[in-house]
């Protein structure tokens, strides 16, 4: 009897400190994502892969608008578009950029008028590559 008591108090001993490993290990764990998630390297590829996708932001961006896309070309990571459409729905779509999609920067190239309708040339580039 004295040899099982022996047993069991040594099976409880060992799974004292497993569990205590395991506390350990938890809080470890948790000091190290919360140091990770507070850090610059974490904000650095969070923005990589929110905006790895920047064109599709933008065309869906022009869908929310009242315009048409005439004709659209990438080169060199520089999106080259004409947009057709009034320029109060320009306006309000150029501003919308601006304001949320700050990791893309819109150079006005040029403004057409063809008859009633307005073309806006404009060259889009990502922020951050």
């Amino acid at each position: 009897m004295a040899i099982f008591s022996l047993w069991i108090h040594r099976y409880y001993i060992e799974q004292c400190k497993i569990v205590s490993e395991n506390i350990e290990y938890y809080q470890l764990e948790t000091t190290v994502q919360e140091q990770f998630l507070s850090s610059d390297t974490y904000k650095l590829i969070s923005s990589l892969l929110v905006h790895e996708y920047w064109e599709d932001d933008i065309y869906e961006s022009i869908n929310n608008e009242p315009l048409i896309i005439n004709s659209s070309s990438r080169h060199d990571n520089i999106l080259d578009i004409t947009i057709v459409g009034s320029s109060q729905s320009f306006l309000s779509w150029f501003n919308t950029v601006q304001q949320k999609m700050k990791y893309c920067h819109i150079q006005i190239v040029s403004v057409d008028t063809k008859g009633k309708s307005i073309f806006f040339r404009c060259k889009i580039t990502p922020l951050v590559v």
